[in-house]
C-alpha cells in the first residue's frame, strides 16, 4: 500500500502546528515580557513489508528563555527584571509568576498586573502604596520605599527548570517547582522587558510555512488524483 498521502499528511499537520506557534509570538511582539515558543520536530519511522516510512511528528514545544530587551518608561511602577527570575502575582488558581512589570495602583494602593491580579511581596502579602505618596522608589533588590519610608519589598523567583513551567495565557506561568532564592536577578525601575520575539524572522517564517502547506496540498492532491486514476483503471472488469 503506497503511505504517501499519510506521509504528506503528518507533514501537513505538522506544519499547521508551527504556523499556530509562530502566529502566537507574532501576536505577542510587543507584549511585555514574553517568552517565545519553539517547536521541536523529529521523524517517526514506521516498518511496513521491510520498507521504512518516515513520518513527520511534531514532539513538543519550548520557551525561547533568552532574555528580551529593557526599555525605559520613566513610570515609577513599571519594572524589569535583569536575569532569570519573575514577579509573583496572586490569582484564584494561586500563586503566578510573570516577567511582565507594567504594574499600576488600583483605588486601595495595591500594585496590580494589568489583569487585575495583586503583585505578591517576599513576605507573600499584597504591597500596598500609601495614600498620598508622591515618590516611589524601588531599588534593584526590590525594596520598596515610599517618600523615604519603607514599605515593603517585591518578591522575585527564580527555578531551576523553567522549561517545566506551564504557561497560562500570554504573560503567567505556573509550576509546582520550589522557589530558588534570587541570587542572579535584580529589578530595574521605570523599565519593562520587551518581548524577545523577532518580528522579522517570524513573518519570514509564517510565509515559509505558508508556501510549505500550499506545496504540500498539491502533493497531497496530485497523489490522489493519481491513485484514483489507477483505481479507475484496475478496477474495471475484464471483457472477453
Amino acid at each position: 500500500m503506497d503511505n504517501s498521502i499519510y506521509i504528506a499528511l503528518s507533514r501537513q499537520n505538522a506544519l499547521f502546528r508551527d504556523m499556530e506557534v509562530s502566529a502566537s509570538n507574532l501576536a505577542n511582539a510587543t507584549t511585555p515580557g514574553y517568552s517565545a515558543e519553539k517547536l521541536l520536530f523529529s521523524n517517526y519511522l514506521n516498518k511496513d513489508n521491510n520498507r521504512k516510512d518516515a513520518y513527520a511528528n511534531d514532539v513538543s514545544d519550548y520557551r525561547d528563555l533568552s532574555q528580551g530587551s529593557i526599555n525605559a518608561t520613566q513610570n515609577p511602577f513599571d519594572l524589569a527584571i535583569t536575569g532569570p527570575g519573575y514577579f509573583m502575582v496572586e490569582t484564584p488558581f494561586g500563586t503566578r509568576y510573570t516577567k511582565a512589570g507594567n504594574f499600576q495602583i488600583n483605588g486601595d494602593g495595591t500594585l496590580m498586573t494589568t489583569q487585575g491580579y495583586p503583585v505578591i511581596g517576599n513576605d507573600l502579602g499584597r504591597i500596598t502604596i500609601p495614600a498620598g505618596t508622591k515618590n516611589v522608589d524601588i531599588n534593584g533588590l526590590g525594596q520598596i520605599t515610599a517618600d523615604g519610608n519603607d514599605i515593603g519589598e517585591i518578591g522575585i523567583a527564580e527555578f531551576k527548570k523553567e522549561q517545566t513551567m506551564t504557561r497560562m495565557g500570554d504573560s503567567l506561568y505556573s509550576t509546582k517547582e520550589a522557589i530558588s532564592p534570587a541570587e542572579n536577578s535584580r529589578i530595574v525601575q521605570g523599565a519593562l522587558q520587551n518581548s524577545n520575539v523577532n518580528p522579522i524572522i517570524e513573518l519570514v517564517r509564517v510565509q515559509e510555512v505558508s508556501r510549505s502547506v500550499s506545496n504540500t496540498a498539491h502533493f497531497i492532491s496530485t497523489i490522489y488524483d493519481l491513485q484514483s486514476k489507477i483505481a479507475d483503471v484496475y478496477g474495471k472488469p475484464l471483457t472477453a
